[in-house]
């Protein structure tokens, strides 16, 4: 895990911590951490094995509906 300021932090923590987060600091912080290119990069580069991995075909948005809630 990474060190903050020299102390080992694990994603339970990180989590517990949101957690208690009022609603609008979670949405600002989540906006913060999708304006980082590294993280659209890596969003897409997840998403894209995820879709390899359990063999999703490329969709439109009426068909990703109608998988999704079908």
């Amino acid at each position: 895990m990474p060190k903050l300021r020299e102390i080992d932090i694990d994603y339970d923590q990180i989590r517990e911590l949101v957690c208690q987060l009022a609603f609008s600091k979670k949405m600002s912080l989540i906006r913060e951490i999708v304006k980082d290119k590294r993280y659209q990069e890596d969003f897409y580069a997840f998403t894209e094995s995820l879709a390899k991995k359990y063999n999703i075909p490329e969709m439109n948005e009426q068909e990703l509906d109608v998988f999704l809630h079908g």
